[in-house]
């Protein structure tokens, strides 16, 4: 799509900063947010990937900074947020979709295991979330966090991955209560199964250790994995003006699996 083949332009003028944009959902969010006339600060620590989506951003004309970012690491997420606001010159929305999945029997989770996944999927956002809030005051922007299914329903050899995405509702929720009179939305967007890299090459243990009708409910409405597309279009329309009276929310795409 060029340019002039755009049919929305709900991001022209607007500042996004975006975690995870080396792939999968953050990479497809990236695209649709440049294709709709947004200027972009994406991060991620994969740099070969992140400078791919950049080039696929820029198609659109879009003004695209990169920046390797470890989310959880306070220095880098605090020097990513001040170097995006001197390059945009703002930031007007936030979409944390870096995250990492573990595929591990419960009795055999190390503690290294549960620190990792803590510091990116709850820390990470976090802290991303409180370093850009005085720069969304400025500018009565959102943030869209990213959580799972696997927070609401449980899934074997995730337990692990479903409590801190679970955490990550719960603060998305705690933040949009406290910032919603200060002019801020804060929305969570609750993927199922997604066909992603972090989905198809899991750390796991021996697959015949596995018992596989415990990690899928399914999908009732196409019966496989959503792609990446359909799960960023649901991500822009939260972070944009069709989403003004959406705050608080957990929006499912997730094709009924939790119905």
């Amino acid at each position: 799509m060029s340019t002039k083949e755009r049919t929305l332009n709900r991001f022209e003028g607007k500042k996004v900063y975006l975690t995870g944009a080396a792939s999968g959902i953050g990479q497809a969010t990236a695209i649709r947010l440049a294709s709709e006339g947004a200027s972009l600060y994406l991060t991620d620590l994969n740099e070969e990937g992140l400078a791919g989506t950049a080039e696929q951003c820029k198609k659109y004309g879009a003004k695209v900074v990169t920046a390797k970012l470890d989310v959880s690491s306070q220095t880098q997420v605090k020097a990513t947020i001040a170097d995006c606001t001197k390059q945009l010159g703002g930031i007007d929305a936030v979409l944390n979709i870096a995250g990492v999945l573990l595929i591990e029997h419960f009795e055999k989770t190390t503690l290294e295991q549960f620190d990792f996944l803590v510091n990116i999927n709850i820390k990470g956002t976090f802290m991303v979330c409180q370093e850009a809030m005085p720069h969304l005051l400025a500018s009565g922007g959102n943030i869209v966090n990213c959580s799972s299914s696997s927070a609401y329903c449980g899934v074997g050899y995730g337990v692990l991955y479903g409590a801190t995405k679970g955490a990550v509702s719960a603060m998305t929720r705690g933040i949009a209560v406290e910032f919603a009179k200060k002019g801020i939305r804060c929305n969570t967007i609750i993927p199922g199964e997604v066909s992603t890299s972090m989905t198809a090459q899991p750390a796991m243990p021996d697959p015949e250790s596995l018992d596989f009708s415990l990690m899928s409910r399914g999908n009732p409405l196409t019966g496989q994995a959503a792609t990446p597309d359909q799960i960023a279009s649901v991500i822009v329309m939260l972070a944009s003006e069709d989403g003004a009276y959406i705050n608080g929310a957990e929006i499912r795409a997730d094709g009924g699996g939790l119905s």
